[in-house]
């Protein structure tokens, strides 16, 4: 794809693109969102797009796949119209585009007549590993050294050592890739492995349940030599799933098979049954720290060893708090000199990554710092705001906790929900929109949501 010309206009790169080929819906797609990504809010990019994957084109249609049924729906509502205009823009015709939901469920694509057949496609779509996440291609640093040895440990004396592992850490600092490293190495050794999230497990309950089938579901977890379980946070509020998978736990524990799950945060500080919390303090946890300089200036020479050493020094030193924004970062700064044919120097990742320097500080932000600044300025107990309490100042304080979750961090509204205690996702949903209506209509509330971000990156500045 080459560039006719560049204009800078009001601080905005302006580009006018020769066409590209149609006929490959990845290269298609890629392109796409390496201009989305320039265009678009990082946190819209990273929450709904990034995921994306083209499935393919066929008669002007391109049809794209992404793994949350709630990212579908928000890019059929507000990301259609950006998304059109690129591929007008990338390749001079216009495009339907379907989005389609990945990972589909494992038991309803199976009929019954055939039990083996069924069993093998579980097996198949349960075990999506990724080939690429492997021990060799984790970078080992301070602060992920001690995952990284009891993940390989595990993966030495499976269901002998450390058993279970559970592995937490704030997202994008690794443990879903140390968990398919995990599933990687031993299915090289030909052990069975099963690996899937814990909304995955849940839909594939539900669809048992539901069908009479729960016998076979039970069947087939309990048959595996090795459970590798990511974000068991995500079934926090679903004490039915919670109920079926302690029973897998304890069939697979007691029978010495090797189990790994991950999450968010310490077993015993996630919302789940006491005995499910106690199984998995009784194996070892680690956990996953924030990258330092080091750490972050190693990532970026195994990751991108193109890139200049004055480069990856300046990247090191920006405030990214995890892996997955310095790999963001890194794609920015590769789309950008892709779209503007130019040299990638220290200038060029200064104006790649202008727009995120706007608000820097935002790197330091935390969803319990954003929960105590709006608990200190509303006047409401920070466990008043986490509890079901509805008086009207409860939930007003709430609600705009929930939008600067959702604005300040990219948050998904499902992470905001268990943030919340385990509220339902819906009602996230409800006080982002309640939110919005607001700040189209009251120009006194837009002064007060600014004033509170004011006091949110005041108390959370960093120096780099």
């Amino acid at each position: 794809m080459l560039l006719k010309d560049s204009v800078s206009k009001g601080g905005i790169l302006t580009k006018k693109i020769s066409h590209i080929s149609s006929k490959n819906p990845t290269v298609v797609w890629n392109a796409v969102l390496g201009i989305l990504e320039l265009e678009i809010p990082r946190p819209n990019f990273e929450t709904w797009l990034k995921s994306t994957k083209a499935i393919n084109i066929t008669e002007g249609t391109l049809t794209v796949s992404t793994p949350s049924p709630f990212a579908a729906e928000m890019i059929n509502k507000r990301l259609m119209g950006s998304i059109k205009k690129s591929i007008k823009k990338l390749t001079g015709e216009k495009f339907n585009i379907v989005i389609t939901l990945e990972g589909s469920s494992t038991y309803s694509a199976v009929t019954s007549k055939n039990k083996k057949e069924k069993k093998l496609t579980v097996k198949r779509k349960s075990n999506e590993l990724n080939p690429l996440q492997t021990f060799d291609s984790f970078v080992e640093c301070d602060s992920n050294i001690l995952a990284r040895s009891a993940a390989i440990k595990v993966s030495e004396t499976p269901g002998e050592t450390y058993n279970p592992l559970y592995i937490y850490s704030d997202v994008g600092l690794g443990k879903t890739h140390l968990l398919n490293a995990i599933g990687n190495e031993l299915k090289r050794k030909k052990y069975n492995v099963i690996y899937l999230s814990s909304e995955k497990f849940t839909n594939e309950y539900i669809f048992a349940i539901r069908n009479g089938k729960i016998d076979e579901f039970q069947d087939y977890f309990r048959s595996c030599d090795t459970l590798l379980i990511d974000d068991i946070q995500f079934i926090g509020t679903k004490p039915q799933t919670q109920e079926g998978f302690f029973h897998i736990f304890n069939h697979l524990h007691m029978n010495k098979k090797q189990i790994v799950v991950t999450g968010d945060d310490p077993a015993n500080k996630i919302s789940l049954k006491s005995r499910i919390q106690s199984r998995l303090a009784g194996g070892i946890e680690v956990d996953i720290q924030e990258p330092k300089y080091e750490s972050k200036f190693a990532i970026l020479s195994y990751k991108a060893p193109n890139l200049k050493n004055e480069v990856i020094e300046y990247l090191a030193q920006y405030p990214h708090k995890n892996i997955r924004e310095l790999e963001g970062a890194v794609n920015r700064i590769k789309a950008f000199a892709h779209l503007t044919s130019k040299e990638i120097d220290i200038d060029l990742v200064q104006e790649s990554l202008s727009g995120l320097k706007q608000n820097k500080n935002n790197f330091s932000i935390t969803k319990k710092s954003i929960l105590s600044t709006i608990s200190n300025y509303k006047g409401i107990s920070v466990d008043k705001i986490l509890s079901s309490k509805k008086d009207r100042s409860t939930v007003a304080a709430r609600q705009l906790v929930i939008f600067f979750l959702k604005n300040e961090l990219g948050m998904t509204t499902v992470e905001i929900a268990f943030f919340l205690g385990g509220k339902n996702h819906s009602t996230v949903i409800y006080a982002l929109e309640r939110i919005d209506n607001i700040i189209k209509k009251d120009k006194n509330f837009v002064r007060e949501t600014n004033h509170i971000k004011e006091l949110i990156y005041k108390r959370n500045t960093v120096k780099i």
